[in-house]
């Protein structure tokens, strides 16, 4: 009897991920396999009401080449993605037709639906092109019993076990043709101009596209900065450029030094106060009043708040009393025509998917690593550190610049 897999794409948007799902549907068709492509992620297979047919067809879609056979040539995800984390799904989230099992909880884990419907849909394995977290829930679905291959699909490139990820490399490239491009307005201008890019929790995208790009400083996560000093090392950057700019690139999640925060508070607290208004009570919870939000969003300004481009920009004008360039660059980098090791991979990861499914083979993670090439590992190797190094090795903390030696265009 022929297989029939289900296919799904979650987590953030990476380059080249449609080339992958398009060459894992013609392997797989190919070896006679049924394909069933699941829309938003996991949300699909939540919001897949097995009492009402009416949800069937918006969640799952039969494969074909034909379906597919032109999906390679746009970004995004073809089967869409989101962020949804069964195991934490917020009340708000809940489906209605589940919402009588889950009660008043705030969280709830609906794992237990999810693998209801994978066994209505007779889905003999998954596969799942994943960031980090949606990996780390793929592992645990595996050790629960469901047959599935993990597929590294982010632009952060921090899945542990695989030293790259399908999307890193275009979003390399991509961030350094866009600073590129920005200096010729920086340098029009005669300002200084900061960059955000990504990497809510590593740098090592950003540090990488600085260094690559030749910015004059860089933020990332891992270390905090002196906005004072930064000020002072950009302006003396720009005195020393013959066109009189400067260029920094910042990780979204680049903080201030705890003990300097309170200095900076006023920024901060406007900052807070915007994305309440905008968007924090559908972020964090329907209960909430502004203030308890705000607050809330106060006590963790080390962490996305306090290194906000904009509040990064408003400081650093301030301090110089000068005007400041701002350009956020974090969902361009995650568009675009995948380069030559995206395509690559994108073909090397679907093959090996399809293949180790021939073989019977599952609860495993296609990798590419350092001195092995392509390979598989237990999918529970996502949730391992290993021994990795530090990002802080490779970059200069009191200079905030990346160290100029031999950096591996990996993990690290």
């Amino acid at each position: 009897m022929a297989k029939r897999i289900g296919l799904l794409t979650a987590g953030g948007d990476a380059p080249g991920q449609n080339v992958c799902l398009k060459s894992i549907t013609y392997h797989a068709l190919d070896r006679g396999f049924e394909v069933l492509g699941i829309r938003k992620g996991w949300d699909g297979l939540l919001q897949y009401d097995l009492d009402d047919p009416a949800t069937h067809g918006e969640q799952v879609m039969l494969l074909t080449k034909v379906r597919v056979r032109d999906i390679d040539r746009m970004p995004g995800s073809f089967l869409h993605s989101s962020r949804c984390e069964p195991n934490a799904v917020a009340q708000r989230e809940v489906p209605d037709f589940l919402k009588p099992q889950v009660g008043d909880a705030a969280a709830a884990d609906l794992t237990a639906h999810l693998k209801r419907v994978i066994a209505a849909l007779k889905l003999d394995a998954l596969v799942v092109l994943g960031d980090a977290a949606a990996l780390q829930y793929a592992a645990r679905l595996s050790a629960e019993g469901v047959p599935l291959i993990g597929i590294p699909k982010t632009v952060h490139n921090n899945v542990n076990g695989s030293d790259y990820s399908l999307g890193f490399s275009t979003a390399l490239a991509r961030g350094v043709r866009f600073i590129q491009e920005m200096r010729a307005m920086a340098g029009s201008r005669e300002e200084i101009a900061v960059i955000e890019i990504l990497g809510r929790s590593s740098g090592l995208p950003t540090m990488l596209i600085g260094f690559l790009a030749g910015a004059d400083r860089t933020l990332i996560p891992e270390v905090s900065f002196n906005p004072a000093k930064l000020a002072e090392l950009l302006m003396k950057d720009q005195r020393a450029n013959p066109a009189n700019y400067a260029i920094l690139t910042m990780s979204e999640a680049a903080s201030i030094e705890p003990e300097l925060v309170a200095q900076y508070a006023p920024w901060l607290q406007r900052f807070a106060e915007q994305r309440a208004q905008a968007d924090a009570v559908a972020t964090r919870g329907q209960n909430q009043s502004r203030e308890e939000i705000v607050f809330e969003m106060m006590q963790d300004l080390s962490a996305r708040i306090g290194g906000s481009g904009a509040v990064v920009t408003e400081i650093l004008e301030s301090i110089t009393g000068k005007r400041v360039l701002f350009q956020p660059l974090s969902y361009l980098v995650r568009t675009g025509e995948p380069d030559g090791q995206d395509l690559l991979g994108a073909a090397n990861f679907a093959a090996m998917a399809v293949n180790l499914l021939a073989q019977n083979k599952d609860g495993l993670l296609v990798a590419y690593r350092q001195n092995e090439n392509y390979t598989d590992l237990p999918i529970d190797i996502v949730n391992q550190t290993g021994n990795q190094r530090g990002l802080a090795e490779f970059y200069d903390a009191e200079a905030y610049q990346a160290k100029p030696s031999i950096i591996w265009a990996a993990r690290v």
